[in-house]
């Protein structure tokens, strides 16, 4: 019972009453000596059944490929353009095409990255390498990277399958060249930082004399400022001053004319007063012309004659004498 139970799961196997997994994040295709061969039809992740392979010297099969993206790592030794030796350690992330598989399959096969990607990768790696020196892996390294996937992307053109990135994760150095590439750079760091100090200097100093330019101009525009100001009280003074001496020589003029009017006064009434007759000479002129009026040796008396003074007759005495003298 036992010999046939084994036999009968031989059997079993040999009818070929089986199938196949696709994973996910992977895709298939079918190859079926009976069928065909290689079917074009990608075949999505699931259970595929596959036909029996019974007395059959190829048995059908399914070609798995990872589409998702795949990283390999290769240690490069390359000489630099100084013709020094470096050794690398660079990355490369990539992915087959997925509607190109049956095409990858026929021409290339599962081991692509073996058979076509790898030895490109290496050998642009190395080329580019060469092109650049030690000092370019350390200030250009995204550019030496960009170039050497540039270059693998031209190497394997139409071979379905597609590049994400290239990184350049380490670089291995000599002693010697380590020491010197870290002096190097002590040196530049250190002419950066007196370059830093040197630029702070002049900026601070130029800051300084903006700042004193400054202030000197806003004290040129206070000191004009303070002129104009002056001017401006000056002229202000100056008119309060000459209406001040305006005034005040026109009172003293206005004085002066009063003072002068009363001495004109004065003089006038002093004149008039010098020029005023008394009664008395009023009445001696008054005969003397009356006595003109009668010619030379006439005596015109009016009035009563005892009355006349006597120095009216001065050819007469004044004792024993007849008045009014008898002609």
């Amino acid at each position: 019972m036992k010999w046939l139970l084994i036999c009968a799961g031989l059997l079993f196997t040999l009818m070929g009453c089986g199938g196949a997994v696709v994973e996910p994040g992977h895709r298939g295709i079918l190859f079926d000596p009976k069928a065909g061969g290689l079917r074009p039809e990608v075949l999505r992740p699931g259970y595929y059944p596959i036909s029996s392979c019974f007395m059959r010297w190829v048995c059908p099969r399914i070609d798995e490929f990872d589409i998702s993206y795949t990283t390999h790592k290769e240690d490069i030794i390359a000489t630099s353009s100084e013709g020094l030796v470096m050794e690398t350690h660079i990355a490369i992330i990539f992915r087959p095409i997925e509607s190109e598989l049956f095409l990858l399959d026929t021409e290339v096969g599962p081991n692509y990255y073996e058979e076509v990607l790898g030895p490109e990768f290496r050998s642009a790696s190395r080329g580019v390498l060469a092109r650049h020196s030690y000092g370019d892996l350390q200030k250009l390294n995204e550019k030496v990277e960009d170039e050497i996937e540039a270059d693998v992307r031209r190497r394997i053109k139409d071979k379905h399958v597609e590049i994400s990135s290239v990184t350049i994760e380490q670089v291995k150095y000599a002693p010697e060249i380590s020491q010197a590439v870290q002096n190097k750079l002590i040196g530049e760091q250190e002419a950066a930082r007196q370059r830093a100090l040197i630029e702070a200097d002049a900026a601070r100093k130029k800051a300084e004399i903006q700042l004193q330019s400054e202030q000197e101009r806003l004290r040129a525009d206070a000191s004009v400022q303070q002129k104009k100001n002056e001017r401006i009280v000056a002229e202000h003074q100056s008119a309060i001053d000459k209406l001040k001496a305006e005034s005040e020589s026109a009172v003293r003029v206005t004085r002066a004319k009063g003072i002068a009017e009363e001495t004109r006064l004065l003089a006038k009434a002093d004149a008039e007063k010098n020029h005023a007759l008394s009664p008395l000479q009023v009445q001696m002129h008054a005969y003397d012309a009356l006595g003109k009026l009668g010619g030379s040796g006439t005596t015109i008396y009016l009035g009563d004659w005892s009355h006349a003074p006597r120095f009216l007759f001065p050819q007469m005495g004044w004792q024993g004498a007849t008045y009014p003298p008898q002609n």
